[in-house]
C-alpha cells in the first residue's frame, strides 16, 4: 500500500482507539463495543494491504493495541437500572367493593364464594381490599357468628387467619346480593 495512504489509515485507527480509551474511562460499555467493532473492521481491511516489514509491524502493533482494548472492554459492567430509593413507598390504592365491582368478578369465582356461604341466608361476605381484585381473599361470617377467611385462589380456609386489623376488608355483602348477581349472570 502506498505509504501516505497507509499512514492516514493507521492514524485514523489510532484516533478511534483513543476514543475507545476515553469511553472505557467513562465506563460506557455499549458505545465502547460499537466503536471497537468499527476499529476491528478498519484493521481487518488494512491488514491485507500492508506491504513491507514496516507496514506489517505497524498492523501487528495495532492488533496488539486492539487486544488490550478488548480486555479493558470485557471488564466493564453494564449500566445498572436505577433502584428504588430506600425511603420511597409505593402507594397502594385499596379496592372499593360495591355491587358493580362484585359483578365484574368471574361467575365461577362467585359460585365458589356462594358455595362457601353454606346456603346460610343470613351469611355475609367481606372481600379483601388489597391486591388486584381478580381473585380476592374473603371472609365469611355465618349466622352463628362463625368467621372463616378463605384464599381467593383456592377457596380453601386459611390455616392462619389474618390478625384483626392487619388485612383490610370491605363492608359485608349479604347472601342475597351474591345470589342475585349469580342469577343475573345466568340470564
Amino acid at each position: 500500500m502506498e505509504p501516505n495512504k497507509f499512514r492516514e489509515s493507521r492514524q485514523a485507527i489510532n484516533r478511534l482507539c483513543e476514543n475507545i480509551n476515553l469511553l472505557i474511562a467513562q465506563k460506557d460499555l455499549e458505545t465502547s463495543k460499537i466503536s471497537f467493532e468499527e476499529v476491528s473492521t478498519n484493521l481487518d481491511k488494512l491488514t491485507p494491504k500492508a506491504e513491507g516489514e514496516i507496514q506489517e509491524r505497524s498492523v501487528k502493533n495495532l492488533s496488539v493495541k486492539l487486544r488490550g482494548l478488548s480486555m479493558a472492554i470485557s471488564k466493564l459492567k453494564p449500566k445498572k437500572r436505577p433502584k428504588k430509593k430506600s425511603g420511597e413507598k409505593v402507594i397502594k390504592i385499596p379496592i372499593v367493593w360495591d355491587e358493580d365491582r362484585l359483578e365484574q368478578l368471574s361467575p365461577v369465582f362467585l359460585q365458589k364464594v356462594f358455595a362457601n356461604m353454606e346456603n346460610d341466608t343470613e351469611a355475609k361476605v367481606c372481600f379483601d381490599t388489597t391486591g388486584k381484585g381478580i381473585r380476592p381473599g374473603y371472609r365469611i361470617e355465618l349466622s352463628n357468628k362463625d368467621k372463616t377467611t378463605f384464599s381467593g385462589s383456592g377457596h380453601r380456609p386459611l390455616k392462619k387467619p389474618p390478625l384483626a386489623g392487619t388485612k383490610k376488608m370491605s363492608q359485608p355483602f349479604p347472601h342475597k346480593i351474591i345470589d342475585s348477581i349469580l342469577k343475573e349472570e345466568k340470564k
